[in-house]
């Protein structure tokens, strides 16, 4: 008897025969199955871009193989396949790669290190681990607090970063108790320095801060303490933190105080002081601020008594520039009234004057004719032989006026002295 089996396109089956010889069949195809006989439908593994498959042979090897690819798992040669992500590295970051290289010349297998920088997609090879790295982190029930091991990654930041950490029990010089809040800025300068020098970089940091910190504090008081804060923040203070740190490849660029927390008890009595100082210090701002009213009040009212004083000389001046104008205006009109009042009376003077002279240019005009006429009448008359002597002096019988001079011989024969006479006619 046989059974009739199908593989179809695409497939991939294992065929069995009855001594346990194997054999592969690719579909499409139909099998006839004997007595004895199996077949097993293989499984395909698929990685695709940013995976590998892990294959893992059943003489002991392992190989790897970078996506896209496809296997075929073969139930002889393969013990298992898995699909795995490649590691992406970005460009601020690096991982630490390890190499077995097979024996070496002292009889055990020789390792090699490197560093892989990104970016990067990272596909290792089948003799290649990452190193993990476990470093002192966060307290998941107190983040305030560092333990050792909580932090584990690959990846290394090869960029500027930052770490929070509070230095506890930190006592000064007259047994004050506090804690002192800092925080940390490094950068990773050298990889292989850390590897070689450092299996815990954070745990470093922690301790010689902690230790500069302690030094710093054991030698002044509290209250010297909380006035020299300042120095708190400057690298100066940290000789142990930063000369550790180049040791083991870092570099520490800055360290900034973010204050202190003491004792309940101390910080009681510190509130309280504080809350004295601040009383006082408001109850002087107070008075300042009173003092400062009143001198500003006395400040307004000499300014304004000032300005009410340059105001009233202002209207002052005011006043008397528009009298100035008004008298000036006045002044300015009846010099134009007079002006105009001499320029009519010349024009009415000229006017007489140019009349007269027309009346006397007219009067003679007529005297002129009258005398040509009278003239021609009395050549007319004299042409006809007319005695123009007597003819006038019987015209004029009755004079307008008589004028006599007697000039006869003195007294007993005398002669007398002839007088000289002056006429003078006067125009009425």
């Amino acid at each position: 008897m046989f059974t009739i089996r199908t593989i179809r396109a695409g497939e991939l089956a294992a065929l069995w025969d009855k001594t346990g010889a194997v054999s592969l069949v690719p579909g499409p195809r139909r099998v006839n199955l004997w007595a004895g006989q199996r077949l097993d439908l293989l499984k395909r593994h698929a990685a695709g871009p940013g995976q590998y498959l892990v294959i893992r042979f059943k003489d002991g090897r392992t190989e790897h193989v970078h996506g896209p690819a496809s296997v075929w798992f073969h139930p002889v040669d393969h013990e298992s396949i898995r699909v795995e992500q490649a590691l992406s590295l970005d460009a601020n970051e690096a991982i630490v790669v390890y190499a077995d290289e097979g024996p070496g010349p002292g009889g055990g297998d020789r390792v090699t290190r490197r560093v892989v920088r990104g970016p990067s997609l990272f596909v290792p090879a089948a003799n290649e681990w990452l190193h993990e790295f476990r470093w002192h982190g966060a307290d998941p029930s107190d983040p305030r607090r560092k333990v050792p091991r909580a932090l584990k990654f690959n990846k290394l930041r090869v960029i500027p970063d930052q770490m929070y950490f509070d230095v506890e029990n930190v006592r000064t010089s007259d047994d004050a108790l506090i804690t002192v809040k800092l925080m940390l800025f490094f950068e990773l300068a050298d990889i292989d320095t850390m590897l070689d020098q450092t299996h815990d970089p954070v745990a470093d940091f922690i301790n010689d801060v902690s230790a500069d910190v302690i030094d710093f504090a054991a030698g002044v008081s509290f209250e010297q303490f909380k006035e020299k804060t300042g120095a708190l923040g400057e690298l100066t203070t940290y000789r142990q933190l930063v000369s550790r740190a180049q040791r083991i490849g870092y570099r520490i660029s800055k360290v900034v105080y973010r204050g202190y927390q003491a004792t309940p008890k101390l910080q009681s009595m510190h509130d309280g002081a504080i809350e004295a100082r601040t009383r006082l210090r408001l109850e002087a701002e107070t008075e300042d601020q009173a003092q400062e009213l009143a001198d500003m009040k006395l400040a307004r009212e000499a300014e304004r008594s000032l300005r009410r004083r340059e105001m009233e000389q202002a209207e002052l001046e005011h006043k008397n520039r528009m009298q100035r104008l008004a008298h000036d205006e006045q002044l300015r009109r009846q010099r134009l009234e007079h002006e105009e009042a001499s320029r009519k009376l010349q024009s009415d003077r000229e006017r007489r004057v140019e009349a007269k002279r027309a009346a006397n240019e007219i009067e003679l005009h007529h005297l002129g004719e009258t005398n040509r006429e009278r003239l021609a009448f009395l050549q007319a008359m004299q042409g006809m032989q007319v005695d123009l002597t007597r003819y006038l002096v019987a015209q004029y019988q009755h004079p307008d006026r008589t004028i006599r001079i007697d000039a006869g011989d003195g007294a007993n024969g005398v002669a007398r002295v002839r007088p000289q006479l002056h006429l003078h006619e006067v125009a009425g």
